[in-house]
């Protein structure tokens, strides 16, 4: 009896360390970008023809997360893998990359519209935001959610007929209506504290405060 209690809690103990292997080893691997295979301008997702780049340099990046914000808002098609083993979405999400972009599909906490209407890019407070597609910069509005925080508006090239934002900037003159930008090179701002007012969705998902700038895609007219 004794022997086999010792049998089973050595099984138990191996066991233990091999879970304990395997969450370290997928938290490591859980990076949002790998920034040694990712450039400045990696495609995170295709929205209405767009490929919206990353607005944060991969190494900076704290996470990835999708959630609804309205039904006026295009589905983007994700690239990378699923981490919330969100069914529905991986039936069109792009699987793995080369640049191992691993994303999350959040809470849709009861707002409207697609699962993947918005895109949270995670960073710090301060971190440079960068414009995720080339085209030109229609309108720059005050952000209602974080005082000082801009929203910016660009009409890409690839396709005229949407608008993409970029919600939670602190911009001072980075780039300014009817500039043209270029994705992954011209700077747009830098990222706001929105934790310091809100609770962002994202921390959930990060080690950090969950400070992130939010992209969308709507259609005009």
């Amino acid at each position: 009896m004794a022997v086999s209690l010792l049998v089973l809690g050595a099984v138990a103990l191996v066991f233990a360390v091999f879970v304990q292997t395997k969450t370290a080893d997928t938290a490591e691997r859980a990076v949002p970008i790998d920034p040694n295979n990712a450039g400045p301008d990696t495609v995170l997702a295709e929205a209405a023809g767009v490929s919206i780049s990353t607005p944060i340099r991969p190494a900076s990046l704290t996470g990835i997360g999708y959630h609804p914000e309205g039904v006026s808002l295009a589905a983007m098609e994700p690239r990378g893998k699923n981490l919330s083993a969100n069914a529905f979405v991986g039936l069109f999400s792009r699987g793995e990359t080369p640049e191992r972009i691993h994303y999350y599909v959040m809470d849709a906490a009861g707002r409207d519209g697609p699962q993947t209407g918005a895109l949270d890019v995670g960073a710090t407070t301060g971190t440079t935001v960068y414009a995720p597609v080339t085209g030109t910069v229609t309108a720059i509005r005050p952000d209602p959610m974080v005082q000082n925080a801009n929203i910016i508006e660009i009409k890409p090239d690839a396709n005229p007929d949407v608008r993409v934002s970029v919600a939670l900037v602190r911009s001072d003159g980075e780039a300014g209506v009817n500039d043209y930008v270029t994705a992954g090179t011209t700077e747009l701002g830098t990222v706001a504290d929105s934790a310091e007012v809100l609770d962002p969705q994202l921390s959930s998902y990060t080690t950090d405060a969950g400070n992130h700038v939010t992209v969308s895609v709507s259609k005009t007219g």
